[in-house]
């Protein structure tokens, strides 16, 4: 059953936020740091997704993408916990890698999503890990879920540091 709001306030805000973020959505083209192929190295497809700054705007990247995926992303977010998510997780990534936090701050963060969560404090880190265990045919997707930080102004910033990193495998 749904959950109503009494507040009309909440109602509208809410509204609104989700109307925002399925337009942001529907406006994300393929093209530079979108789903963007940056190589293949060793059968691997390394895709660059920096543009997804949002949980939702990588979870509809995750269900495009074919086969089993390596996911580099930024953040454990809370909304990770939802059945939906969890499923979509299960289906699509073999392993993640979080980037530009410490392992312990990601486990103070709570219970992981996947069985295999690696942590690199540098994105070019994360990269080279990735290269290490993904399996031919799988993709490595970097696709941040969350706002630029961590050192990069922007996602564009962090997009072309990712291309880098994967230009030097």
């Amino acid at each position: 059953m749904e959950q109503q709001h009494s507040n009309p306030t909440l109602r509208l805000v809410g509204g609104q936020l989700m109307e925002a973020r399925l337009k942001s959505l529907a406006e994300q083209a393929h093209g530079p740091h979108h789903m963007e192929l940056v190589a293949t190295v060793n059968d691997v497809a390394y895709i660059n997704d920096s543009k997804a700054t949002f949980l939702d705007a990588t979870l509809e990247s995750l269900g495009q993408m074919e086969g089993r995926v390596v996911w580099i992303v930024g953040d454990l977010s809370n909304e990770m916990n939802g059945n939906t998510v969890q499923d979509l997780i299960k289906e699509k990534v073999s392993a993640m890698i979080v980037f530009g936090r410490s392992a312990e701050a990601v486990e103070r963060g709570g219970k992981a999503p996947v069985e295999h969560l690696y942590v690199a404090e540098e994105l070019r880190t994360a990269v080279f890990l990735a290269k290490e265990i993904a399996h031919p045919t799988e993709s490595v997707l970097f696709s941040p879920a969350c706002p630029s930080g961590n050192g990069f102004a922007n996602y564009e910033e962090r997009g072309a540091e990712f291309k880098r990193a994967v230009r030097d495998l």
